[in-house]
């Protein structure tokens, strides 16, 4: 049996799903086309197909992309002499040279990841109601049962909505930014205001810092809490830098518009808020659990003791276990109990065996990741400085 497309764009689709199926990604390779630009024949590979060429240019290269050419030979080739239907004339099944993907990780194919319309007025919707990212992106893998089912990565998600925030931001919004900056150091002179723009000259990033805060954080600065839990419609994500005075008040020392949060979005946004604060960094951070924003304070703020706010490890742990605390009918009150074991390590594992037994050994690899997060965790007593806060 040969199989027919109506068209070039129906055959590359077709073996674009086969791929994705089997666990592989292709590209379109050959093309013939008659007189009047009619398409003759095309040959669709596998994106294994071929080797690299070298490039003298790489010698100095630091740092190489891994080679994915291996001269796969998979493919599959059309020819459209026939009723101006086309028709599969080659078909190669095997593969050479690499492995396949499975099934539950060809999201991670950058050919088959992919956002749908509908996604896209998902993500819009979630986004618009002030939820994070990470929060919105795992709303969406559960309604399809899970992330291989999504389509596409977290990443994918964030540069979604970064570019999206981008296009929205208008001309005479970036010129009512600056306006605003500028009034305000008319009123307080000492104020300070900084603005990152992306490729584009669009505003991306905006910090600001009057003198009310410099002042706090000159006697309270050594402990500082940097929260991105609030949130503004279409303004993205609103960051504070918060701290406690002598009365136990909560003060701000900064804020903070962002249009992302990637790790060097993070690092342009310490770096500001440290030469705002005449380079003066806290000796305590408290955050929530962000990869991004714990390698960007690294970075900065090495000499910076970085901790975990307890409140946000409960919301995690209660998000990604949620399932498992109803199956195994776990109460709040023993997921607090476990918490509280992470701050003594001698004893996680001793009675962390226990809360595992009852849990299902399905938990332990989660639990293990939080006694590896325990350094990071909340701490009321030791050597390094801290507030309750």
């Amino acid at each position: 049996m040969v199989m027919e497309f109506d068209s070039e764009e129906e055959a590359y689709n077709f073996y674009n799903e086969y791929a994705k199926a089997v666990g592989f990604g292709i590209r379109r390779q050959n093309i013939h086309k008659d007189a009047n630009e009619r398409i003759i024949d095309r040959t669709f590979c596998c994106a294994c197909q071929g080797h690299g060429v070298k490039d003298k240019r790489d010698a100095s290269v630091k740092s190489h992309r891994p080679e994915t050419r291996t001269g796969c030979r998979a493919m599959m080739k059309i020819n459209g002499r026939y009723n101006e239907k086309y028709k599969v004339i080659n078909f190669i099944v095997d593969h050479n040279g690499h492995d396949l993907v499975s099934p539950s990780k060809t999201h991670f194919l950058r050919l088959h990841k992919c956002i749908t319309n509908v996604q896209v007025l998902q993500a819009d919707d979630i986004s618009s109601s002030g939820i994070a990212p990470k929060v919105g992106y795992y709303l969406m893998s559960k309604q399809v049962g899970g992330r291989e089912n999504v389509g596409f990565i977290f990443e994918d998600y964030k540069n979604y909505l970064h570019s999206k925030r981008t296009m929205e931001m208008k001309v005479g919004d970036a010129g009512g930014v600056l306006e605003y900056l500028q009034q305000k150091q008319l009123v307080d002179p000492n104020f300070f205001g900084a603005i990152q723009v992306d490729a584009d000259d669009l505003i991306a990033n905006i910090i600001w810092v009057d003198t009310q805060m410099m002042i706090d954080y000159s006697h309270f600065g050594d402990v500082v809490s940097f929260d991105t839990t609030y949130r503004k419609n279409k303004e993205g994500p609103f960051a504070l830098f918060v701290g406690v005075n002598h009365h136990k008040q909560t003060i701000i020392f900064g804020a903070a518009l962002l249009y992302d949060e990637t790790t060097s979005t993070f690092i342009w946004l310490f770096d500001t808020f440290a030469r705002a604060m005449s380079e003066k960094q806290p000796k305590t951070v408290f955050t929530d659990q962000d990869a991004a924003m714990a390698k960007a304070l690294t970075m900065t703020w090495p000499n910076t003791c970085h901790r975990l706010c307890i409140w946000h490890i409960y919301q995690n742990a209660t998000m990604h276990f949620s399932v498992y605390l109803h199956t195994f009918q776990v109460s709040p009150r023993t997921l607090v109990l476990v918490s509280m074991i992470l701050r003594r390590k001698k004893n996680f594992y001793v009675h962390g065996r226990k809360c595992w037994t009852n849990m299902n050994l399905k938990l332990m690899s989660g639990w293990r990741g939080c006694s590896n997060l325990r350094e990071n965790e909340r701490l009321f007593m030791g050597d390094n400085h801290f507030v309750q806060i």
